[in-house]
């Protein structure tokens, strides 16, 4: 694979996250990139993506970042109610 990119993302519920887009990885979306996903404790993950091409990078990026995105929803309406509020501040922080 001629691009590699990794991100690393820091979230209080990064297990949850993690958790929730494992499945994902058997979907094989494209013959020319890569994915791996690693939790490295339960605050951190680390997605690294090696693709072929710019646009085979782009789409994987877009998908697994809409992925988080939507774990990280999900997660902040689900767990973090209180009749029927939501609280909380759970975030994800990026660094790449």
């Amino acid at each position: 694979m001629k691009l590699n990119a990794e991100f690393f993302f820091e979230a209080e519920n990064a297990k949850d996250i993690y958790s929730s887009v494992l499945p994902e990885l058997d979907e094989n979306y494209s013959e020319r990139s890569v994915i791996e996903l690693e939790l490295r404790d339960s605050e951190h993950l680390v997605l690294s993506v090696r693709a072929e091409d710019v646009v085979s990078m782009r789409s994987a990026l877009n998908t697994w970042f809409r992925l988080f995105q939507i774990a990280q929803e999900v997660a902040q309406a689900a767990g973090s109610t209180v009749d029927g509020e939501i609280t909380g501040n759970n975030s994800v922080n990026v660094r790449w």
